[in-house]
């Protein structure tokens, strides 16, 4: 069994390799706009925008946003996070009473991760110009955990003790993807993945 997965589904492979056992090729990890259709038989990714082959929900996952946890924001509300992330807001004057300038980091575009997160949280506005990017969760938590005037965005499993969760964006899917009706091997392995 051929897995591709994404760096935001990656939590989810333990319980595939339960799964899958000895079927189990070793799994791909790469981004959304990567996936290789016609050399898999099984996707994981977090939620379900553009999705246009047979998709069924393993589990949910909330995706949240970040801070330094000595940034004195214990919650942003969903203007804020609107405003900080598009660059509307580009000190951090209006919600903490400081002059500092607001470090955005955000994925490259082509994550599925950072889609939902434009999508749920920015409205499909664009994000700030001025925003980093980072190319996978380590490097998010260390640039945030690195800066008091960092904010960004993870899956809550990925949080650790270096960054603060003070918005939660959306309640997403984890879905595992099949590029057509799934085989026996398949179906017995999202049957699985569901009943964890």
């Amino acid at each position: 069994m051929r897995v591709q997965y994404t760096f935001a589904a990656q939590l989810w492979l333990a319980d595939l390799e339960t799964c899958a056992g000895e079927n189990l090729v070793s799994p791909e990890l790469r981004s959304i706009n990567s996936f290789d259709f016609s050399s898999y038989d099984l996707a994981i990714r977090i939620g379900d925008l553009n999705v246009t082959t047979p998709a069924y929900q393993i589990d949910t996952e909330e995706i949240v946003v970040i801070v330094h946890p000595q940034n004195p924001v214990s919650a942003l509300t969903t203007e804020e996070v609107l405003g900080l992330f598009t660059g509307q807001l580009a000190s951090w004057q209006s919600i903490t009473g400081t002059e500092s300038a607001v470090q955005v980091w955000v994925f490259s575009s082509d994550e599925d991760i950072q889609q939902v997160f434009e999508q749920t949280a920015l409205g499909s506005a664009p994000v700030s110009s001025l925003a980093r990017q980072a190319s996978g969760p380590g490097e998010m938590t260390g640039a945030v955990a690195a800066d008091v005037n960092a904010i960004g965005f993870l899956p809550r499993q990925q949080l650790t003790a270096g960054v603060s969760a003070v918005h939660t964006v959306a309640s997403l899917p984890i879905l595992a993807i099949t590029p057509s009706a799934p085989s026996p091997i398949a179906e017995e392995v999202i049957a699985c993945l569901q009943s964890k």
